[in-house]
C-alpha cells in the first residue's frame, strides 16, 4: 500500500440546475428525459450548495467550559427528530418514528439503542447453506450481504447498525478480489456490531487477530526474518494500522489540527523502521485453534474450514520475530517477550497515542454529521474518548453519544456550511425505509451495487481498497477546495455515477422494488403516498417530512408542485413516482444537514 492518500480526478464542472422542470402539455408522457438530463446537474449543485460544515454553530463556549454545557438537552422539535435519525440511523422511516422520539429525548433514545439487541450475521448466513441445491452445501458470498441489508432494514438497532457502517469504513476490509470467505466477512461484521458500543483498545484487539483482517492485510502466516530463504514479516498490516486504523501520517493537536514544530511544519507520525518494528511484533499468528506446534498446520491448513474464519488467530512461537521492535515515539520492546506480550504492547502503544482520539473521533463525526466539523467539535469528542468522565479511556458509547448530541450536531439552524453529502448507499436504504420496505420471505438479495453505470457505485464490504470508498480528506478542485474544505463522498460522484444512480432510482420506482426471486424481492409501498397525491400540497408536504427532514427548500418544493401538476389527478401512482425520482436527485436530499 501506498502511503499517499487515494485521490480521485476532478469531478467536472457541470451546468446549473434548471429553475423548474417543465410540465407536460395536456396530459403527456412524463417528462423522464428532462428528469434523467438534470440528475449530474443536481448532483453537482448539492455538493456545492453544503458539503461540509466548517465554522461553530450554536452557543458560544471555550475550551474550559464543562462537557454538560456542550450537549443540547433540549426535548426535540419534529424537525430536529428527523434531522437526528437521518444522522443517527438509516434513515426515518416514519413521522410515527419522528414523534416517537420527540417524546422520548435523545437521551433516552440513545440509552435504549445502546441495550437494543443485533441480527447476527453469521446466524443468518448459515440459515442460506446449500439454498441453490444439488450438493454444492456452501454458503454463498451474497448472503453476507443480504445479512447486511436485513440489518440495515429491519434490524431493531438502527444506531448500532449505522455505526457499524462507520467502523467498517474505518477498519477496512473488503472481498472486492473476491476472495474472503462468507464465514469471515460475517463473523467480522458481528465483531464491529458487538463492539459498537464497547471500548476502541478491545476493538482494535479484536480487529487486529481476526482471520478477515489477517487474510486481507497479510498479517496471517507472517512469519519472523528468514536470511536463508530471503523472506522478512509482511508489512502491510502494521502500516495500514498505523496509517489508516489509528494515528494516521501527520501529528495533530487534540482538536485535529495539525501539530506543527518550531519552523511552522507538520511532523510526521512514524516512518519505515517504526513500520517494521510493528510488522515484526505482528509475526507468528495464524489460524485459531490448530497445533500450534506444526508447521504445516501454520502455512497449509485446510481453509475450507468454515470454523477458522470465524476464531482469533492464535500464535506460533516458533514463526515469531524474538528479536527487540521499535515502536512509536523511541518505544522499544525489549527481545524475548513472545508474539502475545509484543503484540499487546504494540496495541497498546497505538491506543494510548496522543493521535487515535483527534483522528478516529473526526472521522466518526464525518460518517454521522458533517463532512467538515470545526476543531473545536472534534476536540470535544476526542476529550470524551480520552476520559468518559470515569477515568476511561476509548469508551465508544461516550464517543458516539458526544458526536450525536454535540451543540453543532444539535443546533436548531445548522451553521451554513454544516452537513455531508449522503452517499449512494444511504439514499437507498432512505428510501426503503421510509417508504415500507417488505419482503414475502422477510429476507433479500441485494448483492452488488458497486458498479457506477447501473447502479450506486457502492456496495458494502466491497470496497475498492483499504483506503475504502473515499479518502476523509479529499478535496474536489472548485470552490470547496478554495474555501478549505473537504468532501469524502465527492470522490465517487462522477456524471456517470450521477446518471447511474437515477437511472437505478427511477427503476426502483417504477418497478415498485428490488431483487430476485419474488419472494425474495424487496419491495416498496407507495400506497400511502398515492393517497395523498390527489392533492400535490399534501403530497409534497409528506416527501418533505420522509426526505428532507422538513427542511425542503422553496425552489425544490416548486420544481416539485410543477412536476406533479402535470399529471392529471387521475394518476396519483405515475405522480408519486416521477415526484420521488426528483426526490432522489434534488440538492435538498442529496445533502445530510
Amino acid at each position: 500500500m501506498s502511503d499517499a492518500l487515494h485521490q480521485a480526478p476532478t469531478v467536472p464542472t457541470v451546468p446549473t440546475v434548471p429553475a423548474a422542470l417543465p410540465a407536460p402539455a395536456d396530459g403527456a408522457a412524463a417528462p423522464e428525459a428532462l428528469l434523467r438530463a438534470s440528475a449530474t446537474a443536481a448532483a453537482a449543485a448539492a455538493l456545492l450548495s453544503a458539503c461540509g460544515g466548517g465554522g461553530e454553530v450554536g452557543v458560544e463556549a471555550g475550551p474550559d467550559v464543562e462537557a454538560s454545557q456542550l450537549i443540547v438537552s433540549t426535548r426535540p422539535t419534529r424537525r430536529d427528530a428527523l434531522r437526528f435519525l437521518s444522522q443517527a440511523s438509516f434513515g426515518p422511516s416514519s413521522a410515527a418514528q419522528a414523534d416517537a422520539l420527540m417524546a422520548q429525548g435523545y437521551e433516552a433514545w440513545i440509552a435504549t439503542q445502546f441495550k437494543a439487541p443485533y441480527r447476527s450475521h453469521l446466524e443468518y448466513i448459515n440459515t442460506q447453506r446449500g439454498r441453490y441445491g444439488g450438493d454444492d452445501t456452501r454458503v454463498p458470498e451474497e448472503a453476507s450481504y443480504e445479512a447486511v441489508w436485513n440489518q440495515w432494514l429491519w434490524g431493531e438497532d438502527p444506531l448500532r447498525a449505522r455505526v457499524v457502517w462507520a467502523l467498517l469504513q474505518f477498519f477496512v476490509i473488503s472481498n472486492i478480489a473476491p476472495d474472503i470467505r462468507p464465514h469471515a466477512m460475517s463473523s467480522y461484521m458481528d465483531l464491529l456490531a458487538r463492539n459498537a458500543f464497547g471500548n476502541w483498545r478491545t476493538l482494535l484487539g479484536e480487529v487486529t487477530l481476526h482471520p478477515a483482517m489477517g487474510y486481507y492485510l497479510n498479517m496471517l502466516r507472517s512469519a519472523k526474518e528468514d536470511p536463508a530463504e530471503g523472506t522478512h514479516p509482511n508489512e502491510n498490516y502494521a502500516r495500514e494500522v498505523l496509517q489508516l486504523f489509528s494515528i494516521g501520517l501527520l501529528k495533530l493537536n487534540p482538536d485535529g489540527t495539525p501539530l506543527l514544530d518550531g519552523n511552522g511544519r507538520t511532523q510526521p507520525t512514524f516512518d519505515e523502521p517504526v513500520v517494521k518494528g510493528f510488522a515484526h511484533a505482528f509475526t507468528g499468528w495464524s489460524f485459531g485453534g490448530l497445533d500450534t506446534t506444526s508447521e504445516h498446520d501454520f502455512h497449509c491448513p485446510d481453509e475450507n474450514d468454515e470454523a477458522l474464519w470465524q476464531r482469533p488467530m492464535q500464535n506460533w512461537p516458533a514463526f515469531h520475530e524474538p528479536g527487540e521492535k521499535l515502536l512509536l515515539d523511541g518505544r522499544r520492546l525489549p527481545a524475548g517477550q513472545g508474539a502475545a506480550k509484543d503484540l499487546n504492547d504494540a496495541l497498546d502503544a497505538i491506543f494510548n497515542h496522543p493521535n487515535v482520539a483527534p483522528f478516529f473521533c473526526r472521522q466518526l463525526i464525518q460518517r454521522l454529521t458533517t463532512s467538515n466539523p470545526s476543531p473545536t467539535y472534534v476536540k470535544r469528542v476526542a476529550d470524551v474518548f480520552v476520559n468518559n468522565g470515569r477515568g476511561v479511556r476509548g469508551d465508544l458509547k461516550a464517543v458516539v453519544r458526544a458526536v450525536l448530541l454535540d451543540k453543532e450536531a444539535r443546533a436548531a439552524e445548522p451553521g451554513v456550511h454544516f452537513g455531508k453529502l449522503r452517499e449512494p448507499l444511504l439514499r437507498f436504504s432512505s428510501f426503503l425505509r421510509a417508504l415500507g420496505a417488505t419482503s414475502t420471505s422477510g429476507t433479500n438479495r441485494i448483492h452488488y451495487l458497486d458498479s457506477p453505470d447501473d447502479a450506486l457505485g457502492q456496495s458494502p464490504l466491497l470496497a475498492p481498497s483499504v483506503f475504502n470508498f473515499y479518502s476523509p480528506f479529499y478535496r474536489p478542485a472548485g470552490p470547496l477546495a478554495e474555501a478549505g474544505l473537504v468532501a469524502p463522498e465527492f470522490q465517487i460522484t462522477s456524471e456517470t455515477s450521477a446518471a447511474g444512480s437515477l437511472n437505478f432510482f427511477h427503476d426502483l420506482f417504477q418497478g415498485g422494488g428490488y431483487g430476485w426471486p419474488e419472494e425474495h424481492r424487496v419491495r416498496i409501498n407507495l400506497d400511502p403516498l398515492r393517497d395523498l397525491a390527489a392533492t400535490p400540497e399534501r403530497l409534497v408536504d409528506e416527501l418533505d417530512l420522509l426526505f428532507f427532514n422538513l427542511q425542503m427548500s422553496a425552489s425544490t418544493r416548486q420544481r416539485l408542485l410543477t412536476l406533479i401538476n402535470g399529471y392529471p389527478a387521475t394518476q396519483r401512482r405515475t405522480r408519486v413516482r416521477r415526484a420521488l425520482t426528483l426526490v432522489a436527485m434534488s440538492p435538498d436530499f442529496v445533502i445530510q444537514r
